[in-house]
């Protein structure tokens, strides 16, 4: 049988005094309110980590992109306007 045991953590009095409010905010409860910040930061560390990796990604091709003549045969055109 596996025992779940709460451990207790440290907020700042701002905070507390927010999770007491959670009612104001739209939340059912204070665990809700802790349940969506978690949510939305592991989507923002998702897109961090994808705009990273698509950033090395990026840097990894440069120099393909600046001397491979496939490749560059329509940076000619970058000063154009297109409307």
């Amino acid at each position: 049988m596996t025992t779940l045991t709460q451990k207790k953590f440290s907020i700042s009095l701002e905070q507390r005094k927010f999770l007491e409010t959670y009612k104001q905010w739209g939340f059912t409860d204070q665990s809700s309110i802790v349940r969506e910040a978690l949510a939305r930061y592991m989507k923002e560390l998702k897109t961090l980590q994808r705009k990273t990796h698509m950033a090395q990604k990026a840097n990894e091709l440069l120099s393909d992109y600046e001397r491979d003549e496939e490749m560059t045969a329509f940076t000619d055109l970058d000063s154009e306007d297109f409307i």
